[in-house]
């Protein structure tokens, strides 16, 4: 495949393809649900929308994590909002019907005014859920594969062992862009020498190294020799399980298809290209590091580089409605990651 821009512009702003994309693309996908310490009694619970799929993920009884389809499958109505604890069972809030954390329908009010035959294809709707490194992952599809689909990815990031960490803080931007322009920014390796000129001058990005696994990117970046790096996080808490390779450099990673980290010595961070609208995304920042960071530098950090990100996006989505607008030609090796998550974004899309 040749490095070139793939998608119309259309792609980034007409409603058609925003439906598309959550039919086709995020009702099939895995998503970033939680953190596994928001998930640790029974009962407790977070929802998380795959697509148009309202989804929820459950820590059961006998300790086991399940997802489902959060409505109700008697009219349809939403069963849980946001996050908490359900430990005494999931009651749908209109007509009291009351299921176990299984799924499993429990009680019926008025059980005698229906089939009883029909009553046992009630059950909640099965999602599947996935863990890794301290994370929680949810698919709208009961069969969905999350070893197959993390494939060899946690090999591929350096020492950092996520689950090792705490997560210490979480911070939304919102984005007025499509979200697929956050993440081509967050591929492009181009735009580090002059976007951020200043904020990751300290490191060498003529050693930039990436390589795709499956649908994925992962990446590294050694600081420049003899250069102290100059962030606002530096004095902070070191992550003390890394090895001298990624003290000295950072990292930018993908999970397909808007799931992105952004790794360094004090914080492995993710941060997930929501989107809203299709030209209006939220851009969901989840910072784990050891728990006696100071958050507050950390957040600062996380802004220096992400809001040059966004305002570079949104500088995008200003012109893309322009009858003559048009991408030109595309560094070969520096931009090539595009071309790849254009590739595999389009192959989701063909039904």
């Amino acid at each position: 495949m040749d490095t070139r821009f793939l998608l119309p512009p259309e792609a980034y702003f007409d409603d058609g393809w925003y439906g598309r994309e959550q039919q086709l693309l995020f009702a099939r996908s895995w998503h970033l649900a939680a953190s596994t310490d928001e998930l640790t009694e029974p009962g407790d619970f977070v929802t998380i929308d795959a697509g148009f799929d309202p989804l929820v993920v459950v820590r059961g009884l006998d300790g086991a994590l399940r997802a489902f389809h959060d409505f109700c499958p008697h009219r349809g109505i939403k069963l849980l909002e946001e996050s908490g604890n359900t430990r005494t069972g999931i009651v749908c809030p209109y007509h009291s019907w009351n299921f176990a954390l299984d799924g499993t329908l429990r009680k019926v009010p008025q059980e005698e005014e229906f089939d009883p035959a029909a009553l046992e294809d009630c059950a909640l709707l099965a999602a599947s859920v996935g863990e890794w490194g301290g994370m929680v992952f949810v698919n709208a599809l009961a069969d969905a594969d999350f070893t197959a689909w993390l494939d060899a990815f946690p090999d591929h990031i350096g020492s950092y062992r996520p689950e090792r960490l705490a997560e210490v803080t979480r911070v939304q931007f919102d984005a007025r862009c499509n979200w697929k322009l956050f993440v081509e920014n967050h591929v492009d390796v181009y735009h580090l020498w002059y976007l951020h000129a200043r904020s990751l001058s300290a490191y060498d990005h003529q050693q930039f190294e990436w390589s795709a696994i499956g649908p994925h990117w992962v990446s590294y970046e050694p600081t420049k020799d003899g250069v102290e790096r100059k962030r606002p996080h530096v004095g902070s808490t070191p992550i003390r399980h890394l090895d001298t390779r990624d003290v000295a450099g950072i990292g930018a990673h993908m999970l397909f298809p808007n799931t992105l980290f952004a790794t360094e010595s004090e914080f492995f961070m993710s941060y997930v290209a929501k989107p809203l609208a299709a030209d209006r995304s939220v851009i969901d920042v989840r910072i784990r590091s050891e728990p006696s960071a100071d958050v507050e530098m950390l957040v600062a950090a996380a802004k220096e580089f992400m809001l040059e990100d966004v305002r570079a996006c949104e500088g995008i989505q200003a012109s893309v409605r322009s009858s003559r607008f048009r991408v030109g030609p595309l560094a070969q090796n520096h931009e090539r990651p595009i071309t790849l998550f254009h590739g595999h974004l389009l192959a989701a899309l063909d039904p």
